[in-house]
């Protein structure tokens, strides 16, 4: 009573204060009003009034302190301190003088009754409502922020408030009597029972409980984590599960330490190992604010962002009572906690089987009831993959195999279960069902007889494929680090020879080289550290050895006594059973050194095996593994090798060579390397005749029949190796067999090694039936016809041989590329056989093969025909044959065929026979080749001093030669004309030239058909040569007056020349005008025969065509040729 008094006394003393209170006494309002004591914005207003004048004398306090403190170090005299407050002034002063209100120790118990009235105006308010979240949230928030006064500095920070109390109270021997006894133990004792008092009301208002949980867990003296607990359940208990995840996160936060992340995404924090743990701050994303708790450990700097910090503050919670609590959150909550929770387990509690549980349940997806969740694949928050979880198992159970197996996890039938292809959850004990000791599935499921059909072997191995495609989906690249970790396992347990049983499954099991490579060199590193071990427990024991011996010879000195004991007890066997124990030991280190080294020399056999185990139908890696064994000396496992291949590769899938190869390889063995001919026979008559492998493709059958036959050539069973040879291409093998066997008929191999057997050890007639039989069936090709030909050639048979072209010629016609060699070599033999006695029918036969045969081929049948004519027929046939030839053959040979028609002319008919050939070579030919034939046709006329002639010719080819192109043609022009013209007929060439460049300027040409980079001929200028010609029939030229000559031809082969008929009418023209005798008349002008074509082209140059000032002379009559003029001028 007296404490209330003294509130209200206080309270009066503020005038502000005063009417707040005259306010909430008034028993009645106005009319229809409430009465203002039940008003909550009235008691509000009332509670912030008082707020404010504490913080107002709180702050006036912190000054007048600093001031007092600055005034004892610096001499000063105390200062007056003048504040109002609610309308009350204070004049404080240490000094109590007129005027002064309050000293400063006055001015602190002011603020404490003061204190004393906010808590009591506060009760009265929760009192009179105690409904209203308001007034409790606001009474509450001001008794907890009184232990903050209270404890000033010291519970901020990483001062000494980090630190447990009751640890303090423990260190320095303070009774628990003297904690409980003490004032701010009754300040917290009064605030509990203000909490619990306000959730009687308000027990469904989560805040509450979050303001009470951190009440307690920041101010309990006794730091007491079962009130924790209690309250927290409690919570749950009261508030719906909508609101459970606010308090889980507090209760999270106070069990592990570890503050939610200020993002919305949530961090994790590195622990050891690399995991991390991930707290999403539920509060900050959905209310914009965080709970209280994780506020007041921010403020303090208490907590963690990670499993393990040092420095830093974690509440003492014990292991159990954190696990249960973790496992309930996890259990009933939020199952994906699992991860966080096995995390915790392994970084903080060590509690290592349960972590391999919880990851054992995640890698199964089950419920903790041990249900299979309907979801699908678990789903890490924490964004772990799969793989990750199996490693994080796989690491726990190793680095700790006794507590995971005393949890009741089976890694061993985990392990060997997953790797089978079977569900974690049927029990993984064991290798799966169908399985085999080896692991080897490929080569145990294919080891049926040889007699089953290829889809039945394809069904039994379909199984295991899919099972291995399965796991390695599964698994991934893990199989093999899965592998080493269940070794480890065993030898982390003791169990080497289990671990080696390990390493082997794992090295027959595995279908990818890296892993292959991961359990290799690990299975390499356990042999080298088994042997360093028992290396160093040799040198242990020859150290103790040692010792031993010292101590001997020490006790050698005490007298007799002891030799007499040792001859009773006998020391030699002492000795003995230390020699024994040292050779047990060499011994172990010996046979750890030659397992080794065993095991390094397996390798390559190793590596072979998973090349296999991931495509068993590459017969490449099946011949490599046979010559591993064999370079090993191991020849009936080479075979061994081999016999199972053929079991397991399917010809349809085989690759990397053909399954031929495994058969002759495999029959090599049997005859060469173990001389077991009769297994040779034997696997051989297995493939050809019972054809127990079904191959693809005939020739793979074909090469192991030959080899049969070659088997038995090599032991000289002759008539064996004939009889095969025929058998196999008899047909009779494959009617009921497989395709390949049908078509051993058509196999060109076996054919060949018939025809060559029958041509050896077989009779004329048998091997006139073989090469029949082989064209009745149209598998002979032109060479199997050209052997038969040959062989009865050699054996006089000429007719049947011709017989035999004939039927080859029926198979090859042309365009078969055959035809022409058969045509070739039938034509030769004939004709060497019977040379010009069969006249006509060798004509038929040419006649035939040059009906039939294409232009491309025609010219050397033409030239064999041209020359049997000439040796056995008429000059005029041959001579008809070689110009058939010149317009069958194509346009590319048309020139070197003319060119052999005129040379056989000239030879049998004389020059003068050529003529008409070289007329129509030049009016076949195409530009280049008859610009050619002209040049050689004007040589002809040349050499029979036929000028005009050959100059028309010269003429006519002009305009076929392009100057740029064909600079040959109008320098032998040139030539000619300086030998045989006259100034004249060398202007006529000059003219033709330049209307040939004219016709041809249109055309381009590259630089190559242009014939760049070939020698630049040196060719007289128009000027030099007219110059020439002057001095030759010494007339005098005004080289500044000489004429000019035009002309122009239209375009090639469309002048005015059209052909040498016009040429040789204007030559004979040419001649009548050289030649007319002197009469007295007008002089006749050659240019007059022109001068139509003159005047339309130069009509301004009429006048400058007569030349003046020149000294005429007679010109030589041998100058002239043919055109020599009966009189001289």
């Amino acid at each position: 009573m007296r404490a209330i008094k003294s509130c209200l006394s206080t309270i009066v003393s503020y005038p502000e204060l005063l009417q707040h209170e005259e306010t909430l006494n008034n028993s009645q309002g106005a009319a229809g009003s409430v009465s203002a004591c039940y008003d909550v914005m009235s008691w509000i207003a009332y509670l912030e009034s008082l707020d404010d004048v504490l913080d107002m004398l709180k702050e006036a306090h912190e000054n007048i302190n600093n001031q007092s403190a600055t005034s004892k170090k610096d001499h000063h005299v105390a200062r007056t301190t003048t504040l109002e407050a609610a309308g009350r002034t204070f004049r404080i002063s240490p000094i109590l003088a007129p005027g002064i209100t309050h000293t400063p120790a006055q001015f602190t118990k002011e603020i404490k009754q003061l204190i004393q009235a906010r808590i009591l105006v506060g009760e009265r308010s929760v009192s009179l409502l105690p409904g209203s979240y308001k007034l409790w949230k606001n009474h509450l928030t001001f008794r907890t922020g009184l232990l903050d006064m209270s404890s000033g500095k010291n519970n901020t920070g990483s001062g000494g408030g980090n630190k447990d109390l009751q640890k303090i109270c423990n260190h320095n021997r303070i009774p628990s009597y003297l904690l409980t006894a003490s004032s701010k133990f009754k300040h917290y004792h009064a605030t509990v029972s203000a909490f619990e008092r306000s959730l009687v009301r308000l027990h469904k208002m989560p805040r509450l409980w979050l303001m009470y949980a951190t009440f307690v867990i920041l101010y309990d003296p006794e730091r007491n984590p079962t009130t924790v607990r209690r309250i927290y359940d409690r919570a749950l208990v009261a508030l719906p599960a909508s609101q459970h995840e606010r308090i889980w996160e507090e209760c999270l936060c106070w069990v592990t330490g570890i503050l939610p992340s200020n993002s919305s995404a949530g961090s994790s924090g590195s622990g050891e190992g690399g995991l991390s743990v991930t707290r999403k701050g539920i509060h900050k994303v959905k209310y914009g604010f965080e709970s209280p708790l994780v506020a007041e450990w921010r403020k303090r700097g208490w907590g963690c962002g990670q499993l393990q910090s040092e420095n830093e503050y974690i509440p003492t919670v014990p292991t159990e009572t954190a696990l249960r609590i973790l496992r309930r959150y996890a259990q009933c909550f939020d199952t994906t906690f699992r991860e966080d929770l096995a995390t915790l387990c392994i970084t903080r509690y060590e509690r290592f089987g349960e972590a391999a549980s919880l990851l054992l349940q995640l890698l199964n997806n089950e419920q903790p009831d041990g249900n299979s969740s309907g979801g699908g694949a678990f789903l890490s928050p924490n964004g772990t993959t799969r793989h990750e979880l199996w490693l994080r198992f796989a690491d726990v159970c190793t680095a700790h195999p006794t507590e995971a197996k005393v949890a009741g996890v089976d890694f061993d039938g985990i392990i060997r279960a997953v790797l089978k292809g079977q569900d974690v959850r049927s029990g993984g004990s064991g290798i799966a069902a169908g399985g085999n000791d080896l692991g080897f599935e490929v080569f145990d499921n294919t080891s049926k007889a040889f007699g089953a059909s290829e889809d039945d072997k394809q069904q039994q191995t379909k199984e295991a494929t899919n099972k291995s495609q399965a796991v390695n989906h599964r698994l991934g690249e893990m199989e093999g680090t899965l592998w080493t970790r269940l070794a480890e396992y065993h030898v982390r347990a003791g169990d080497f020879e289990l671990a080696r049983s390990v390493y082997e499954e794992a090295l027959d099991a595995i279908t990818r080289v890296r892993d292959f490579s991961l359990v290799f060199d690990a299975y390499v590193r356990f042999e080298e550290g088994v042997i360093e071990a028992l290396m160093e427990l040799m040198e242990d024991e020859d150290e103790e050895g040692d010792e031993d011996e010292m101590k001997d010879d020490k006790g050698d000195s005490m007298g007799d006594e002891n030799d007499d004991l040792d001859i009773l007890l006998g020391d030699h066997v002492n000795n003995a059973v230390a020699a024994d124990e040292n050779a047990g030991a060499s011994a172990d280190v010996e046979l750890a050194i030659s397992r080794a080294e065993h095991l390094t020399s397996r390798r390559p056999l190793l590596l072979n095996r998973v090349l296999l185990r991931q495509n068993p139908h590459n017969v490449g890696e099946w011949i490599k593994r046979s010559e591993l064994y064999y370079d090993l000396g191991e020849v009936d496992m080479a075979a061994a090798a081999l016999e199972e291949s053929l079991k397991a590769v399917f010809s349809r899938k085989a690759v990397n060579g053909s399954p031929s190869t495994l058969v002759l390889t495999l029959v090599d063995i049997y005859e060469n390397q173990q001389k077991n001919v009769d297994a040779a026979r034997n696997l051989l008559e297995r493939i050809c005749s019972k054809n127990e492998y079904e191959f693809q493709d005939s020739e793979d059958l074909a090469q192991c029949h030959a080899a049969w036959v070659e088997v038995e050539l090599r032991q000289e069973n002759w008539d064996m190796s004939l009889e095969l040879a025929r058998r196999a291409v008899s047909g009779n093998i494959g009617r009921k067999g497989s395709k390949a066997a049908r078509g051993l008929s058509r196999s060109l191999r076996l054919w060949n090694l018939l025809f060559d057997m029958e041509e050896s050890l077989g009779t004329i007639q048998t091997t006139k039936d073989a090469y029949d039989r082989a064209l009745e069936w149209k598998v002979a090709t032109p060479s199997h016809v050209l052997n038969y030909a040959s062989f009865l050639k050699e054996k006089k048979y000429f007719e049947e041989s011709f017989a035999a072209y004939e039927r080859g010629l029926g198979l090859f016609q042309f365009p078969h590329a055959g035809a022409t060699l058969l045509w070739k070599n039938y034509l030769t033999d004939f004709l060497e056989r019977y040379g010009g006695s069969k006249t006509p029918r060798a004509r038929e036969l040419f006649d035939r093969c040059l009906a039939e045969c294409p232009s491309e081929n025609a010219s050397e049948f033409y030239l064999l025909y041209g020359d049997y004519e000439e040796n056995h027929g008429l000059t005029k046939r041959a001579l008809g044959v070689y110009e058939r030839m010149c317009n069958a053959v194509p346009a590319d040979e048309k020139y070197t065929a003319y060119r052999l028609y005129i040379a056989k002319a000239i030879q049998y008919l004389g020059v003068t026979s050529a003529r008409p050939i070289y007329e129509a070579a030049i009016s076949t030919l195409v530009d280049g080749p008859a610009s050619r034939i002209c040049l050689e046709y004007a040589k002809m006329e040349t050499g029979l001093r036929e000028t005009d002639r050959a100059r028309a010719v010269l003429v006519y080819g002009a305009q076929l030669a392009d100057p740029r192109r064909d600079p040959d043609y109008w320098k032998a022009w040139h030539e000619f004309e300086v030998s045989h013209g006259n100034e004249e007929t060398f202007r006529e060439m000059l003219r033709v030239k330049r209307s040939v460049q004219a016709a041809f300027s249109t055309v381009n040409y590259n630089s190559a058909e242009m014939g760049a980079g070939a020698p630049k001929v040196e060719t007289l200028t128009e000027e030099s040569a007219l110059e020439m010609i002057a001095k030759s029939e010494g007339v005098e030229v005004d080289s500044k007056k000489q004429p000019l000559i035009g002309g122009f031809v239209q375009g090639k082969r469309k002048a005015e020349v059209a052909d040498l008929g016009e040429v040789e009418r204007r030559a004979a023209r040419l001649r009548q005008a050289t030649a007319a005798p002197d009469t007295g008349g007008d002089e006749i002008d050659i240019d007059d025969i022109d001068d139509d074509e003159e005047e339309e082209e130069e009509p301004s140059n009429s006048d400058s065509r007569s030349t003046t000032d020149v000294t005429e002379k007679a010109i030589p009559t041998a100058l002239y040729g043919g055109l020599a003029p009966s009189t001289e001028k």
